[in-house]
């Protein structure tokens, strides 16, 4: 018994070998990145340091037998709970009975109950990474856990032995009604097969995040990628550990079919996994990349090529210097955007980005715009710099909004219509700069948010983020008209409203 409990005690911090001691299942090494990355604490030393793990991992890569193992390594060491502080045996018993809630979604039960499937063949001894045919912790523990009842008679549950703190693990899916019975603190929460769910970030948002705000709990996000950029893979890249703006507490990794050869995959199944794959299929099913969907509209290596490292985020006016600023409004309850580009040579360069998000008033959004515009036409000793402003007028609103900024910069504003075929166009107009590399913006800070947002546009944008997309396209639409750099001049925009330039220097006077 006192190696049992030495070897308990070593298993806390060491997933490895709490899999092959325990449960005589030794990991592969993508499994085991993802046990390091869950059992990774802050300064505390208990609390977790990666609060959401996104896993993005090919066909037969074992993630539902890693996520099976690190569940029920939470739960029997109760992770991310305070621990006793004095060692007393009564407070060793209070924390024994703290509840200890685990729960595990999918979009339909069948799938959720994969990951109960794979803990309770652990528990018999009969799953077959288990190359012995046995699990130790239930031969020196016959009871570990009660797997045979279903809660309220509605879904399975798991729930372990008081020996081991009593922790449940519930088994539920994402439809209304699972959703709109939920209530409890969660301790650790994860999502098999999350990519297949269309509405993740709201459930995300509006549901599991408020469950495990009084715990701390992880959660888990697993799924082989699906096509296109996917509310997943928006999940993913948040934590990327390559993506400049990667959220500390979060972190995403892949997990590579190729890593399970040997472990629960044979060459010859492997082969024929892939035998009919193209390169494209082969990336995303078997190593787990996220591959630009048909529906995208623009290319993901140009938009990627767009955002430089080591261009500053904010660049004040230079003397000589041509600028263009574009809006979209947004009056409502979406997000404000303007965007200003020095023009001055061929390739235009992003030097300032602000967002506004929430209900705004007409008034503030003139304001802003006005502001911006003259923190770059500056007419002052050392500097004489020009500003043209273009704004998308979609609608009774923009056009309000047009007509107020003309009294503030006159002769300095240009409407921009989005309407039927107009859209279509202004916007191939902005991929096709994209391709060419005639758009250059930072890859830090809020451009990032920019980026996404070019990654993830298709015409059907009806229920997707866009507002930067149309500020960019205003910013390209009034760059292409007035190419001081030499970018094609497009002397009359028929798919713009306002008067046509009357000259070739319009706006703009010859710069350096």
């Amino acid at each position: 018994m006192a190696d049992f409990q030495t070897d308990l005690a070593r298993g806390r911090y060491d997933v490895k070998f709490f899999a092959l001691r325990f449960l005589g299942i030794e990991l592969h090494p993508g499994q085991v990145r993802m046990a390091e990355a869950y059992m990774f604490r802050d300064p505390t030393g208990w609390r977790a340091a990666y609060l959401t793990i996104a896993v993005a991992a090919g066909n037969r890569a074992g993630k539902t037998l890693a996520l099976a193992i690190v569940i029920m390594h939470s739960c029997i060491y109760k992770m991310g709970s305070k621990p006793p502080q004095g060692g007393s045996a009564e407070e060793v018993r209070q924390w024994r009975v703290r509840p200890y809630m685990w729960f595990h979604f999918a979009i339909a039960q069948e799938i959720a109950d994969l990951v109960y499937t794979e803990i309770v063949m652990i528990l018999q001894g009969t799953h077959g990474a288990q190359h012995d045919g046995r699990c130790p912790l239930s031969e020196e523990v016959p009871h570990v856990a009660e797997w045979t009842k279903a809660y309220h008679s509605d879904y399975r549950w798991i729930v372990f032995d008081s020996m081991f703190g009593g922790a449940e693990i519930h088994f539920r899916t994402t439809g209304e009604r699972a959703l709109g019975s939920l209530g409890r603190d969660m301790h650790g929460l994860s999502f098999d097969e999350c990519g297949l769910e269309s509405r993740l970030d709201w459930i995300i948002k509006n549901v599991l995040q408020m469950r495990r705000l009084g715990t701390g709990g992880q959660l888990f996000l697993i799924s082989t990628p699906e096509e296109g950029l996917t509310e997943f893979s928006d999940y993913w890249f948040a934590g990327d550990p390559e993506q400049p703006d990667r959220s500390p507490r979060k972190f995403s990794m892949r997990m590579s079919s190729r890593e399970n050869l040997g472990y629960g995959l044979d060459q010859d199944m492997f082969d024929a996994l892939v035998g009919d794959m193209d390169e494209d299929q082969i990336k995303q099913n078997v190593d787990g990349y996220f591959i630009q969907g048909r529906s995208a509209f623009f290319n993901h290596t140009s938009v990627d090529h767009a955002f430089v490292e080591g261009l500053p985020e904010t660049v004040s006016a230079k003397n000589k210097h041509a600028y263009i600023q574009g809006v979209d409004p947004a009056l409502a309850v979406d997000s404000l955007w303007s965007m200003v580009f020095d023009a001055t040579k061929a390739v235009a360069v992003g030097v300032s980005a602000q967002r506004v998000r929430g209900k705004k008033t007409v008034d503030g959004i003139v304001a802003l715009t006005q502001q911006v515009h003259y923190s770059y036409e500056v007419n002052r000793k050392n500097i004489k710099s020009s500003c043209a402003t273009a704004v998308d007028a979609t609608g009774y609103g923009g056009k309000m909004f047009k007509d107020l900024l003309d009294e503030g910069i006159p002769g300095g504003v240009r409407a921009i219509e989005f309407g039927a075929s107009h859209k279509r166009k202004l916007l191939g107009d902005l991929r096709s700069s994209l391709d060419k590399g005639l758009i250059k913006m930072p890859r830090t800070g809020i451009w990032l948010a920019v980026r996404r947002q070019l990654l993830g546009y298709k015409l059907d944008d009806k229920h997707i983020e866009q507002d930067a997309v149309m500020a960019l396209a205003c910013a390209v639409s009034e760059i292409r008209r007035n190419p001081p750099g030499g970018l094609t001049s497009v002397p009359f925009d028929a798919y713009a409203t306002g008067d046509p330039p009357i000259a070739p220097d319009w706006v703009h006077t010859p710069y350096e």
